[in-house]
């Protein structure tokens, strides 16, 4: 028969799928501390679900870096020494400098837009006081430069470190109460960049406003031998 794909009948979202999503996001958005243990049968009642869907659901987000899970210990959010986040630093820094260059040649009107909205609702988040919503302006600022770059595969590579980025980057903010003032204003500075394809001048202002999560970083995690930066 031909044409048969359209009658195909959408599969429902598992109840597993929903919780590593829900799960997901509030880890990312510091409603659960790194480090902190996860109780399977708090999130069980909190969900309203049995433990074999969180089972589920945690094996999922173990696989993305995001949790750990400790036989006979339980199931941890990950908790990165100093070293981890200079790793995720280079590697995040390689990636984005590609994903603006290439969004900027291919979507450059989008890409002013997208920045600058989430520009603004950094903005509302300071004013609100509200660290969580800065956090997921942060990351979507971030994330516009992957969707619009037009190559899938740098856009799912940065997906392998985007969820301990955001972990990391609320769990600084709520260490340090509001935002800092200078990662507000570098977004700023970054929007204005892209909105004049200075691409020289985002390349000084990315280098700096990406290992400044390395620098806030020791005052709140843990030292260790690993760590090669000044």
């Amino acid at each position: 028969m031909v044409g048969t794909r359209q009658f195909r009948i959408k599969q429902p979202q598992s109840i597993a799928q929903m919780v590593v999503e829900r799960l997901r996001e509030a880890i990312i958005d510091g409603h659960f501390g790194l480090g902190e243990n996860i109780s399977e049968d708090k999130l069980a009642e909190t969900f309203g679900v049995s433990r074999t869907p969180i089972r589920d659901a945690l094996l999922q987000l173990q696989q993305s870096g995001l949790v750990i899970v400790r036989p006979k210990r339980g199931t941890f959010v990950f908790s990165p020494t100093l070293a981890d986040v200079e790793i995720l630093c280079e590697y995040r820094l390689m990636l984005e400098m590609q994903a603006l260059r290439l969004s900027m040649t291919r979507n450059h009107g989008d890409l002013t837009d997208a920045t600058q909205s989430a520009v603004t609702a950094m903005t509302a988040a300071l004013e609100a006081s509200d660290q969580f919503a800065y956090a997921r302006a942060d990351a979507a600022f971030h994330r516009a430069f992957f969707d619009l770059c037009g190559n899938r595969l740098i856009r799912d590579a940065y997906t392998v470190a985007e969820g301990q980025l955001g972990a990391i980057r609320s769990s600084l903010s709520v260490a340090y109460g509001r935002p800092g003032d200078q990662s507000y204003a570098e977004h700023k500075q970054i929007a204005e960049l892209i909105a004049a394809k200075d691409i020289d001048a985002l390349a000084a202002v990315m280098d700096e406003h990406v290992w400044r999560t390395l620098r806030v970083a020791r005052d709140a995690l843990p030292e260790d031998a690993g760590s090669r930066r000044p």
